[in-house]
């Protein structure tokens, strides 16, 4: 009896260290090597990733995307956790910090990071720093990581690499796969190895981050522009607006409003002629809103066409329809003419017409605004 007791008690002791071997085996180890041997892969000049960010001792985790273009200085971190989605964007010198709201319009603030002490806030940069310390540690002592082990991780044979660092107080490793490993994704520019998970530990805290869907590619540049509903403010670029003739016709179409409450709004067209060296201009348009002179006609619009003069500052109108034609002079707006036309001694040229003549204008992205099989027009 005395030995069933015995066995019954060394039983759920091995149970227990299993246990115990089982919870530990969940949080990093490190070994803080320093024999020295194969480097640090390089990571490739430009890629984009898919992470799965855990935070262990928060029991939390974060999904991130990552894309990088190291020659470009440009690089784009975006992150969902729980009801928050944050999307940080490094352009240049300049870092835009994108919130999107899920009960209003998405919000974007441009900082120098010159100006910055950490590039994420504090909501996104994980207890103590640890996701951000993370990026420091590679960049800055890529030299003295030093390989620790070979093992696989999900079932992809990786080797690890590991520092110690007393001025960061972290640990960090990092695995790759073996060269000959075969990626999802590949190029001709890059055949070294690729990144499958990085750990990291302050005190106690730790930090486990899960690389997938890796792409080695050159990343397209609206990657690192703000989203086509995003205006960011103060963000400024090298691309300046395009050059536009003084002379031009363009089609339009115009919301036309009966009165300043919206009533009735009403869709219809606008053509515009525009000859800057000769100082003239015609627009020609659909009033949806007129009403015809003959009381018992049901026709309630009427096509008109404007000539303005800018020689003489004078306007005329003409009614294609009966022939009938107006002069007078320049009014501040008439219809759906564009108040830019007219109202003014000098015509204006072709970037003051649309405005792209002032002196804090920005490009602030490419966004597609109309698309017709196979054709897109982009802005």
């Amino acid at each position: 009896m005395r030995d069933l007791i015995d066995f019954r008690k060394c039983a759920i002791l091995i149970s227990v260290i299993v246990i115990v071997i089982q919870d530990c085996s969940c949080i990093p180890q490190f070994t803080c090597p320093t024999q020295e041997g194969d480097p640090l892969p390089d990571l490739p000049a430009a890629y984009s990733t898919n992470m799965r960010i855990n935070y262990i001792k928060q029991q939390k985790t974060v999904d991130a995307r990552q894309v990088v273009n190291i020659d470009g200085s440009k690089m784009s971190l975006e992150l969902w956790a729980d009801k928050r989605h944050v999307k940080y964007i490094q352009h240049g010198y300049q870092l835009l910090t994108i919130k999107y709201n899920s009960d209003s319009n998405p919000t974007c603030t441009v900082q120098k990071l010159s100006n910055l002490d950490y590039i994420l806030e504090e909501e996104d940069a994980g207890p103590s720093q640890i996701l951000e310390t993370l990026s420091v540690a590679y960049h800055e002592y890529k030299p003295r990581f030093v390989i620790a082990d070979v093992n696989t991780e999900n079932g992809v044979l990786v080797k690890k690499w590991e520092v110690c660092l007393r001025a960061l107080k972290v640990n960090v490793s990092l695995s790759f796969t073996e060269l000959n490993w075969k990626q999802g994704h590949t190029s001709v520019l890059h055949k070294g190895k690729y990144p499958v998970s990085a750990e990291a530990q302050i005190k106690d805290d730790f930090m486990v981050v899960l690389f997938n869907n890796f792409d080695p590619v050159m990343p397209p540049d609206t990657e690192f522009q703000p989203p086509e509903n995003v205006y960011c403010e103060g963000f400024r670029t090298d691309k300046r607006p395009p050059n536009i003739t003084n002379y031009f016709s363009y089609n339009s179409e115009l919301i036309a409003f009966e009165s300043s409450q919206g009533i009735a709004p009403v869709a219809t067209h606008r053509t515009v002629y525009y000859d800057f060296p000769a100082g003239i201009s015609r627009t020609d348009f659909y009033d949806a809103l007129a009403e015809d002179q003959d009381l018992f006609s049901t026709v309630t619009a009427q096509s008109v066409s404007i000539i303005h003069d800018f020689n003489s500052e004078v306007q005329y109108q003409i009614d294609p329809m009966s022939g009938k034609c107006v002069v007078d002079s320049f009014k501040t707006t008439i219809g759906p003419v564009n108040i830019k036309e007219t109202g003014k001694s000098k015509m204006p040229d072709g970037l003051e017409f649309f405005s792209l003549n002032a002196g804090k204008i920005s490009y602030n992205g490419q966004v597609r605004i109309l698309c017709t099989n196979p054709t897109c027009i982009f802005k």
